[in-house]
């Protein structure tokens, strides 16, 4: 599985193997329908900021 870290105001959120499986996969299909972005992606960070 892969390595899924979720932090909410730099608190780690704890995932259930469901969660991140689904977070990941939410992710890397968002990132293989954006154009410009490498095929072989080694490691997704993103920080959103409200």
């Amino acid at each position: 599985m892969a390595d899924v870290i979720l932090k909410v105001n730099d608190e780690k959120v704890p995932l259930n193997d469901f969660m991140e499986e689904m977070l990941k996969n939410l992710m890397l299909a968002y990132l293989k329908a954006a154009k410009g972005i490498p095929e072989d992606i080694k490691s997704i960070n993103v920080e959103i900021k409200p």
